[in-house]
């Protein structure tokens, strides 16, 4: 699955813009606790700033989500041209970015790119979460920590409400949620291609076909995730391997 494509682009502006947020959700953590332990600014002049941050912040996520909405329509198009050898991206050879050349144009086609797809969001979230869940725990063992042995203070409420509203900690959640999804599809994607040996027709498959289609492409667009690209590159070839394995193993996709 090629790296460079039409999409990547806004993907990387959407990614960027996530570190920017994260960013700034730091910068507002770092200053309440700083206030609240030295009340080193007037306080309505630290309002002024927590406000003005957080208004940066919306703005900031405003854009991350645009900047994602364009990447997943250009590569949903992606995806349809490169299923139906159709050309709705002129000057872009679909067929760089799915490893699927062998199969005929059609439905079948389609099947094998939205399998591929879902193989790599599962394994690369799968690496993508560690690092995820480390940093969820840690904020929520030290605000524990600090609850019992401060109890309520300006301190823990400034860092109960960063871990609540951090869109650090809503992104693991939506990770989860994302490979839960993506997940599904694949072994949904699975149990068509094992249908398929026992009666191979490909006309009963095909409203199974659209749903997955639809269900991973409605799970992709909710989440508005942005997978790792340098997890996506340091095991690109890994994944290329377990794809071309799994599509050999089944009859569908040499029909």
């Amino acid at each position: 699955m090629a790296k460079d494509n039409p999409q990547s682009k806004y993907f990387r502006i959407s990614e960027n813009l996530i570190y920017a947020i994260d960013l700034i959700s730091v910068i507002s953590f770092i200053l309440a606790l700083i206030q609240s332990y030295t009340s080193i600014v007037p306080h309505k002049l630290f309002l002024f700033i927590a406000a003005f941050l957080l208004v940066v912040e919306k703005i900031i996520s405003y854009y991350q989500v645009k900047f994602f909405d364009n990447a997943h329509k250009i590569r949903q198009t992606v995806l349809l041209d490169n299923s139906f050898g159709e050309k709705r991206i002129p000057n872009y050879d679909s067929g760089k970015y799915f490893d699927n050349d062998s199969i005929q144009t059609g439905k079948i086609k389609l099947l094998a790119n939205i399998h591929e797809n879902t193989l790599y969001t599962v394994k690369i979230i799968e690496k993508m979460l560690p690092k995820y869940y480390v940093t969820s725990t840690t904020l929520f063992a030290f605000l524990i920590l600090q609850v019992c042995n401060s109890g309520i203070n300006d301190f823990s409420s400034s860092l109960l409400n960063f871990v609540i509203s951090s869109d650090f900690v809503i992104r693991t959640i939506k990770l989860r949620n994302l490979r839960k999804a993506a997940s599904s599809v694949f072994e949904e994607a699975n149990s068509i291609c094992s249908d398929f040996e026992k009666n191979m027709n490909t006309n009963l498959i095909t409203r199974k076909i659209i749903n997955i289609f639809v269900k991973y492409e409605e799970a992709v667009f909710e989440s508005k995730i942005v997978l790792n690209e340098k997890v996506h590159s340091k095991y690109n070839s890994l994944l290329m391997r377990e794809w071309e394995g799994i599509k050999n193993t089944y009859k569908i996709y040499s029909y």
